[in-house]
């Protein structure tokens, strides 16, 4: 019987939410302009941040992901003074950022997933979904609020303030918004590992911090079921799982100085020759073989120094790929060492992600 009524009240909920998302796309213009009464009521707790190079490079990500969309809001994304890791989104389009999740974020593609995720959440009407849920109203009622401005009902329009800010939503929007988000960050040219490194990152700093008011975080064991479902997302998919890009470790440079020339993986010193032609080129292969092979995801003793059987010369073996074998160019430092230091800085960039499950 409480299977049965379930099941029922599902479906119910499924046919409301359908319901007010097609009033919402037939009353586009009227949901903007509520959405623009909500940002008032947010700018009047909140200082916006008016930084041009920061907007400039928010506004550059959302417009590659504005495409992807179902619905043609005037998509606008802003930064707000305020030190808890948080972003929110406003009926019509309206985004804001605190400049707490911007410092917490790694890299155009976590910023990216982010934005993504809100932009769904606005796209499908999620808080005036959740508010008619929460409210338990109609949508003739729903209807009057949006019809007005909100001046009908400011309790419900303070409600809808609320929603977005405190991220409110059920678990079957969150969803939405994380799976349909991670599409669009794809379609838009993101690693997917993005959407997965800033949920295992929230995971992370609300351990640090648990008693801290959670902004955009839900109960812990929360994220983590976002985390599996993201991840059985990406697996399904075909995506490569590989979160350096996202989190901008791993980076590998080379870097000639006083005569040596270096391979760098996030700026760490890793192998080393004479500044000559023969070893520009050798290390330049090794980077290119580096940038593909050499992945957070990796585990140490995948780092092979080995005898290659067609030469029996020694070889550098990450996974299935040779990055570098012997003979060496004259002056480079040795395979044993060159493995030795690349493990060491593997180690570095994990303990630097340490929720993450890299051998999932």
């Amino acid at each position: 019987m409480k299977n049965r009524i379930g099941i029922l009240s599902a479906a119910l909920f499924l046919i409301f939410s359908l319901s007010v998302r097609t009033f919402a796309a037939e009353n586009m213009e009227k949901e903007i302009k509520l959405g623009q009464k909500v940002a008032v009521e947010v700018e009047k707790r909140w200082e916006r941040i008016s930084d041009p190079a920061k907007t400039a490079r928010l506004s550059m990500i959302l417009e590659k992901l504005k495409f992807h969309m179902t619905r043609s809001l005037p998509y606008d994304v802003r930064i707000i003074q305020e030190n808890s890791v948080n972003a929110f989104s406003l009926p019509g389009g309206t985004i804001y950022m605190t400049t707490g999740i911007l410092d917490f974020l790694h890299s155009d593609a976590e910023i990216a997933a982010i934005l993504a995720h809100e932009m769904i959440h606005a796209d499908r009407s999620h808080v005036m979904v959740q508010m008619a849920r929460s409210q338990r109203i109609s949508v003739i009622a729903l209807a009057l609020i949006i019809a007005t401005g909100g001046q009908a009902a400011p309790s419900l329009l303070a409600s809808m303030v609320q929603i977005a800010i405190t991220n409110s939503y059920s678990r079957d929007l969150e969803r939405e918004a994380d799976v349909e988000g991670l599409q669009a960050l794809v379609k838009a040219g993101y690693p997917s590992a993005a959407m997965l490194t800033v949920m295992e990152g929230l995971a992370e700093e609300q351990l640090r911090h648990p008693y801290v008011d959670p902004g955009i975080f839900m109960d812990h064991p929360y994220v983590e079921e976002r985390v599996a479902y993201l991840t059985q997302e990406i697996r399904k998919n075909g995506w490569p799982l590989e979160r350096k890009k996202a989190l901008h470790k791993l980076v590998v440079t080379t870097q000639e100085q006083r005569g040596r020339m270096a391979l760098l993986v996030d700026e760490f010193q890793v192998w080393s020759g004479p500044a000559c032609p023969e070893v520009k080129d050798f290390f330049l292969e090794a980077k290119q073989k580096l940038d593909i092979s050499f992945q957070m995801e990796l585990p140490p003793y995948e780092l092979q120094v080995i005898e290659l059987p067609e030469t029996h010369n020694k070889g550098l073996r990450i996974g299935n790929m040779i990055i570098a074998s012997e003979p060496l160019p004259e002056g480079v430092e040795s395979l044993e060492l060159f493995r030795s230091n690349l493990v060491e800085i593997l180690l570095k960039a994990k303990n630097a992600h340490p929720i993450a499950d890299y051998l999932h």
